[in-house]
């Protein structure tokens, strides 16, 4: 019986499917970075407008490729949702917390949070929470 060239020959794996099974990064490193990470998430750095993953891989003493795979792994996102969600839930916070935020423009809030523009502010805050911030203002204002 005649075998099958696929039979014969095992299919070669792509250099990125072999990465993503590849442990990357030993478990003291992991542990080491995820440790500093929740320090940085505690810290209010995120706010910084300039928080760039090349930024924050240099704060954490860490190189851009480690960082970006522990917050895919431990975070389930990527660098941008990561940072944009920490800056939501910020203002999130700050508004059900200190009503003085309540009587704040959302640009100021947006500002606050460390997004360059306001429209980017209301897509990014209404992609975590739901609602635009008007409308989560709108309804904290009712609730008090």
């Amino acid at each position: 019986e005649k075998l099958s060239q696929k039979e014969v020959v095992p299919e070669e794996k792509s250099e990125s499917e072999i990465s993503r099974k590849t442990p990357l990064i030993s478990k003291e490193k992991e542990a080491d970075i995820l440790g500093r990470l929740e320090e940085f998430e505690k810290s209010e750095k995120f706010l910084n407008r300039d928080m760039s993953l090349a930024v924050l891989a240099g704060q954490l003493d860490t190189n851009t490729k480690y960082l970006s795979e522990i917050i895919n792994k431990y975070k389930e996102k990527n660098y941008n949702n990561y940072i944009n969600e920490l800056r939501i839930n910020y203002i999130a916070y700050l508004l059900k917390t200190d009503s003085a935020y309540l009587n704040y423009k959302v640009s100021y809030l947006a500002e606050k949070a460390g997004f360059s523009s306001h429209s980017a502010f209301t897509t990014v805050f209404k992609s975590v929470t739901g609602i635009s911030p008007n409308t989560y203002i709108q309804q904290l204002t009712q609730n008090k």
